[in-house]
């Protein structure tokens, strides 16, 4: 029963993680063979089947392995998305659109169709990988990859148990476990292979679709976190707690819990339990967060375990589970009938992974940008953490300790007021996004985020002041808690940030140091550049087209500038990650055109969004204010919908708008009124038809280049994003 297929299951798999050691060292192995299916809109039957497997080093703390998926699991995806009412239309349509033309990666297509034996566990997965149980019972899997593979045999040490609690299915569901099984074989990795042995677990789950193309999908996500447990006084435990989230909101429910304990000698028990998680990591390539560390308390059987990943970075990224899962070998230790017991297993954590926000989504990003800032712009005026900031980590006598509160006071806290505003992080979200697009993890690139932030935190100091505006991100600006001159200094030593983190993340490669820090400079010099046209003003131009009726030069100057302020810059950290990446020249410049573009249209809606007024999300998932309607035209600034106006409004009402606000001299009321016929009059339009003319334009030579990813779904939705933001 716990081993057959069974043809009438709509979701079904047979999962597999152990621990095990070939002569050198201890690695953890997790595979699973899925299949699922579900009525088609076309009246048919979609059956798909996926295949993974992943190693985790625990020594070298790395990960890697290969997923496999059938065609039909694309089609699945794509059939699924269209019919997804609560996801962000930006998402649904950068997925939808990648899916109808390929499997993105990096998930792999099976090369042969699937087969599933008719009688016993008997099953191939494309030639990839097999699955049977022989006659005596053992069980016999074999991958074989492009990078690795590993042929096993595996006996069970227990008997089988209904792992399901109280018989119930859990998220539609009902599973089985062998918790403990001997296991020998060997394992491929490239043109090496090894003898292996240990010890592992065995689940089979089955039940109901999970994903039907025919029904409207609700607002909720299934998610859980599961631990499958081995300790050394030889009991086994399987626990799961699972939640539904409302994607449109964040908010999660309890959607059921059990647990279930295998004793030494085989059966099973049901008992509550109390799982507390904690040292949440987030990963960057997927920006799921999960907690690597539990501890799981069973009062029943007087138990209390800790629970730890072997490391964080344990994360699959597939189409089989939309972005990532948390599947992490762990090791435990704690307490078990006033005895200590040590042991070992796996952790799963499933979040929910559609994006029903995707400004919401970036922003998740600002976690790690605060993190990132506060090891480089320390909280507290300690003097070796402010080496850096002074230049001096090569000279620490330099830096007196006598000075280290006044230096943190006029360099560091300045930053610290303005970074604590609630900017989106999604500048830093293009630095981690470029690197992950050609196939290079991020994480070790995590200092970029907070690099990122400061430069543009530094940026802003030094516009308020130029500016003189008086609230930054819903706060006092930096200027007016300060002063001028300490705000200039902080704003301008913001900028040689970057040197310290480059010297960190690219220690050994002086040429490919040498290449970012080129395009930095070019950022820098094409920033100052576009505040110099700023400064200048385009008032004189703005006079001309209104008298002329002719607004092509001041949308020229305006577009200029928002290039050079804005478009330059996020050029600049798509090009930094995608050199770093060690990508084509076709691939960089490529990429700088897009995040240029993305660059310009965001400034472009940026210009209509003060038409409507800003607003930015809270950590608590509320919104403020921090930028009133109409701010800009108050202030008798030249923007994009102002100077498309000249274009659209009759020459004599054209007149009476930019003599009401050429001066900053106009009233809030008479600023509202000006928006709403600057709407009406389809100047509004003008700007977003611009702002994804623009992103288009750069998008479609970037696909030519860049591999089909879930990083190159994303830069999609970002442009779209960029240039059709909403009411925020």
């Amino acid at each position: 029963m716990h081993d057959l297929p069974h043809a009438a299951s709509g979701t079904e798999w047979w999962w597999f993680h152990a621990q095990l050691h070939d002569g050198q060292r201890e690695f953890g192995l997790s595979f699973q063979f899925m299949r699922h299916q579900a009525p088609n809109v076309d009246g048919g039957v979609l059956r798909s089947h996926s295949l993974y497997w992943f190693r985790s080093d625990a020594t070298t703390r790395t990960r890697g392995g290969e997923t496999w998926l059938d065609d039909t699991s694309r089609e699945l995806s794509r059939l699924l998305t269209l019919s997804d009412d609560f996801m962000d239309p930006r998402i649904r349509e950068a997925w939808s659109e990648a899916l109808a033309r390929q499997l993105p990666g990096p998930d792999r297509l099976l090369p042969r169709p699937v087969r599933v034996g008719e009688h016993g566990l008997d099953l191939d997965f494309g030639g990839v990988g097999t699955l049977r149980k022989d006659a005596d019972g053992t069980y016999v899997v074999e991958a074989d990859g492009e990078h690795s593979g590993f042929s096993l045999r595996m006996s069970a040490l227990k008997p089988a148990a209904q792992q399901s609690a109280g018989g119930a299915k859990l998220g539609g569901l009902y599973s089985f476990i062998v918790p403990r099984l001997e296991v020998e074989g060997t394992y491929r990795q490239g043109e090496l292979t090894t003898t292996v042995s240990g010890e592992g677990w065995y689940e089979h789950a089955l039940g109901d679709a999970w994903y039907r193309p025919t029904e409207a999908q609700d607002a909720t996500d299934l998610g859980w976190t599961y631990c499958g447990l081995r300790l050394d006084n030889g009991w086994d435990i399987a626990a799961i707690s699972m939640t539904r989230t409302d994607i449109t909101t964040g908010h999660a429910t309890a959607a059921g819990d059990g647990a279930v304990l295998c004793p030494p000698k085989g059966g099973r028990v049901e008992a509550a339990f109390e799982l507390r998680g904690g040292r949440p990591w987030t990963s960057l390539a997927t920006l799921n967060t999960y907690n690597t560390e539990y501890d799981l308390l069973i009062p029943e059987h007087d138990a209390c375990l800790r629970v730890r990943a072997w490391f964080p970075e344990q994360e699959i990224r597939s189409l089989i589970f939309t972005t990532g899962i948390l599947e992490a070998h762990v090791s435990v230790e704690g307490t078990m009938g006033g005895r200590p017991v040590n042991g070992h297993g796996i952790v799963e954590v499933f979040t929910s992974n559609r994006i029903g926000d995707f400004e919401r989504y970036i922003t998740r990003t600002r976690d790690i940008t605060r993190q990132e800032l506060d090891r480089l712009y320390p909280g507290e005026p300690r003097r070796a953490e402010l080496l850096g900031v002074a230049g001096s980590e090569d000279c620490p006598e330099r830096l007196d300790e006598l000075v280290a509160a006044d230096l943190h006071s006029s360099l560091v806290r300045p930053l610290r007021h303005a970074a604590a505003g609630l900017g989106k992080s999604w500048r830093a979200y293009v630095a981690a996004a470029a690197i992950e697009l050609f196939g290079v993890s991020s994480e070790p690139y995590r200092p970029l985020l907070g690099a990122t932030e400061i430069l543009h935190t530094g940026n802003l100091i030094i516009d308020d002041v130029e500016d003189r505006s008086p609230v930054r991100r819903g706060r006092p600006a930096v200027h007016t808690v300060f002063g001028d001159a300490v705000a200039i200094n902080a704003g301008t030593a913001a900028y040689f940030v970057f040197d310290r983190v480059l010297r960190d993340i690219l220690p050994d490669d002086d040429r490919l140091r040498l290449r970012v820090y080129q395009v930095y400079l070019q950022v820098l010099r094409a920033g100052h550049a576009g505040q110099g046209i700023d400064i200048a003003s385009h008032r004189a131009a703005m006079d001309t087209a209104v008298a002329t009726g002719d607004p092509a030069p001041v949308l020229r100057r305006v577009r200029t500038a928002h290039r050079l302020k804005t478009g330059v810059p996020v050029r600049g950290l798509g090009q930094m990650g995608a050199v770093i990446a060690r990508a084509t020249e076709e691939q960089i410049s490529a990429l700088g055109d897009y995040c240029e573009a993305i660059g310009l249209a965001y400034q472009i809606s940026d210009d209509v969004m003060d038409l409507r007024g800003v607003t930015a999300p809270t950590g608590s998932g509320e919104r403020v204010m921090t930028k009133h309607t109409a701010e800009d035209l108050r202030a008798g600034k030249v923007t994009m919908p102002l100077a498309h106006a000249v274009g659209l409004l009759p020459g004599s009402r054209m007149r009476e708008v930019w003599h009401a606000v050429r001066d900053g001299a106009a009233d809030h009321a008479t600023a509202v009124e000006i928006a709403l016929m600057l709407e009406e009059h389809g100047a509004v339009q003008a700007c977003m038809d611009e702002a994804r003319q623009v992103v288009d334009r750069a998008w479609k030579p970037l696909q030519e280049v860049a591999p089909c990813t879930y990083h190159s779904i994303m830069f999609g939705a970002l442009g779209a994003y960029a240039a059709r933001r909403e009411r925020e």
